[in-house]
């Protein structure tokens, strides 16, 4: 017994001192909490005798923890890990308590079943009085119901598999000679009821009907110790044993057909091992033969199954072999097996499914063969296998107009013909008439799938030249988005500032308008006059650089994203803005029209530019940030475009000096083509460096209809 001792001096219970006992405040007392553990559990049936184990402090065990209650209150006032650390008595306010002492893992709060697990439990009521020391026994039980089990020597030397499962209803446990759970003990949380089954495989494989029992009325600090033999006694000649449970309950007797005239038990043996469920690839022509020894004329060689795929491909539910007729075996060939009739004088018949097992497609499939003879010999083989595919579908990487299709081959060798099949709906499978891309060392290949419609779901199949019933894989390739007012048609005014969108509600695109407007001065302007492509309410950009007094240049520009404000106090010193809009497509370009005139650059020197004829540019970049990146201009922070990891894809022009309006088309760079951006940036400006304030003053860009393209036929891709 570890007891956790709280000693108040012995000097303060003697009459003659009782006056020199210190007085503590009032509304508290002392309580003094011994804890015993019980290991004792009661046998099942129930005289087993309880009586108190020391606890010692050496690590044997789990510490008994102890949690004190308020009397109506669901949370502790003191909570104790291990009582082994307490070494004086706990001071509590005067009231009414409970006391829980719990040692182990509660199966309630996890798995109702554990091996090697046991919990023990006491719940005590306590007072407390005033300036009273208390002194409170506890005792903890097994808080459980115990299960152990033993097998004979018997059934260890005639049995491979002996597989006793238990369980409360609730959870269950596996006592198996196979991984060692045999000899453990076993605890479950009380259900009032215990049920077990046993399953039994004797060394010739043989497996016996499961036994089964239950046990009511199971009580906590029970041991169930289930006991399993084999009668002694047999009946001459024959092949009946009996396996008994010894519950020490009552006795349960069992009798299983052990068959022991080894030397007239047919025997079946193949081309492959039967040891292991079988695996190959579709189209395997390797052997696949069944070798039956029968001994003695046999009495059946039944091939029975109930599996859907079989069924599906024309195997019969049962067939029986024994004077099977030529129709029976003409039917059998046509399906590529091949099996005699079987008569009295055949013994060894084989049975050949080398070209039915060709034909199947990828799954797993089972049948069994069960052989009698004469001589009451019986055998029941199953026989599971599993079809895989030569190649296997992988996902595709669908885009708006078309997709990457890619597959693995599972084969050691690399089949030939490699190549995909795609329809949708319910169409006939198409061939994929593409190039090929092949990674020998991955064994994987690709190809890209052209002309799709957006939105649209698809499927596809990885194929070989000889191989075509291949699980496919759907996709739906993406949508073909647009911004808002990409041909600049639509304009309103913010105050002094005119803004590329139809109206405030669409913040889609901006320029340096709402910073310079203040000064009287807008670099980017609607253009009505002079237009790429003329009609009705059709528009245009224009954007001109112009000199602004004393911060000295204005680049017209326009761009996705929002214009925050100037920088730098009363006279600014550069402006802020956010780059980038949402967008969740992946065009391959962005075309559309501009006519350039560019000037001297008479502002700024930036990049040795100074007195050189002024560039335009039109940048797009399509990223992941997860927000619009900000812009200073007064700070230099620009979008690092060589470095930013989140940049999936980009694109750039520079523009000289042109003749009128000339189309462009700008083709995006991806740099990973697996990533979905979140946000677009398009920017254009009249000087390529007006961010550095350098630029020739009346250089003038005027941009329209823009949009994107996503066909890569429109780019000239096949």
């Amino acid at each position: 017994m570890k007891k956790i001792r709280h000693i108040i001096m012995a000097i303060l219970t003697l009459p003659v001192l009782s006056c020199t006992q210190t007085v503590e405040p009032e509304g508290y007392g002392y309580v003094d909490i011994d804890v015993r553990l019980d290991r004792n559990a009661e046998d099942i049936e129930f005289d087993a005798v309880s009586s108190d184990v020391s606890v010692k402090s050496t690590g044997e065990s789990s510490p008994i923890a102890l949690a004190i209650y308020r009397s109506g209150s669901d949370e502790p006032v003191e909570v104790i890990e291990d009582c082994a650390s307490v070494l004086e008595p706990l001071k509590l306010k005067t009231g009414h308590y409970k006391a829980v002492a719990t040692c182990g893992e509660s199966l309630s709060e996890g798995s109702a079943a554990a091996f090697d697990s046991p919990f023990y439990s006491d719940t005590e009521t306590f007072v407390i009085k005033n300036g009273v020391s208390e002194t409170l026994d506890m005792t903890l039980v097994l808080d459980a119901v115990k299960v152990t089990t033993k097998f004979s020597e018997e059934i260890r030397e005639n049995f491979k598999s002996y597989v006793l499962t238990v369980s409360n209803g609730v959870s269950e446990l596996v006592f198996s000679n196979l991984d060692g759970t045999v000899d453990r003990d076993g605890y479950f949380a009380v259900t009032g009821t215990l049920e077990w089954s046993l399953a039994l495989t004797n060394n010739d494989g043989e497996v016996y009907e499961t036994l089964t029992g239950s046990y009511e009325e199971v009580k906590p600090k029970q041991h169930y110790a289930i006991s399993f033999r084999m009668a002694e006694k047999q009946p001459e000649g024959g092949a009946v044993i009996s396996i008994v449970v010894d519950d020490s309950m009552t006795e349960k007797v069992h009798d299983i057909l052990l068959d022991f005239s080894v030397k007239d038990k047919p025997e079946i043996s193949a081309s492959f091992s039967l040891d292991s469920p079988l695996s190959f690839h579709t189209g395997d022509a390797a052997e696949k033969i069944l070798y039956v020894n029968l001994k003695h004329p046999a009495t059946s060689v039944l091939i029975s199954h109930d599996d859907e795929g079989l069924a599906a491909a024309g195997l019969p539910e049962e067939i029986e072999l024994v004077n099977a007729s030529e129709e029976i075996l003409s039917s059998l060939a046509g399906l590529g097996i091949t099996a005699p009739a079987v008569t009295e004088e055949v013994l060894n018949p084989e049975i050949d499914l080398t070209g039915f097992f060709s034909t199947l497609p990828a799954g797993t499939y089972g049948f069994e063969v069960f052989v009698q003879n004469n001589a009451e010999g019986e055998l029941l083989q199953e026989i599971s296998f599993e079809v895989k595919p030569v190649v296997e579908t992988l996902t595709a990487n669908a885009w708006a107009r078309f997709a990457y299709l890619s597959g693995r081959w599972l084969t050691e060798d690399q089949p030939e013909g490699l190549g995909f099949q795609y329809r949708t709906g319910d169409e006939e499978w198409t061939n994929l008439d593409a190039d090929v891309t092949v990674n020998a060392e991955a064994k994987t290949f690709e190809a890209e799938l052209h002309g799709l419609a957006a939105g649209t779901q698809y499927e596809y199949r990885a194929v070989t030249a000889a191989f075509r019933e291949n699980q496919p894989v759907q996709f739906t390739t993406e949508t073909e988005d647009v911004l808002h007012n990409m041909g600049f048609d639509q304009w309103y005014m913010d105050g002094k500032a005119p803004m590329p969108n139809a109206s405030a509600d669409y913040m889609i695109w901006d320029s340096a308008n709402p910073g310079s407007a203040s000064f009287g001065i807008v670099p980017t302007t609607q253009e009505t006059s002079h237009l790429a492509v003329t009609g009705e309410n059709k528009s245009a950009a224009k954007l001109t650089t112009l000199s602004v007094p004393i911060v000295g240049l204005a680049a017209g520009n326009i761009y996705t994203g929002r214009f925050e404000g100037t920088v730098g106090g009363i006279i600014p010193s550069g402006a802020a803005l956010d780059w980038g809009v949402p967008f969740s497509s992946r065009p391959l370009a962005l075309k559309g029209f501009y006519d350039y005139t560019p000037k001297t650059v008479n502002q700024g020197s930036y990049n040795d530019m100074s007195g050189k004829t002024d560039i335009g540019q039109i940048q797009i970049m399509l990223t992941d940030w997860d927000q619009p990146s900000r812009i200073d201009t007064s700070e230099g922070t620009f979008v690092d475009v060589e470095n930013d990891g989140h940049i999936i894809a980009y694109a750039s022009l520079d523009l000289g000096q042109t003749d009128g309006y000339q189309p462009f088309t700008l083709e995006l760079e991806y740099r990973d083509r697996t990533r979905t951006p979140k946000y677009i940036v398009i920017v254009a400006a009249a000087s390529k460096y007006g961010d550095y304030f350098t630029g020739g003053v009346d250089s003038t860009l005027y941009l329209d209809e823009f949009s994107f393209v996503y066909d890569p036929a429109e780019l000239g891709y096949k």
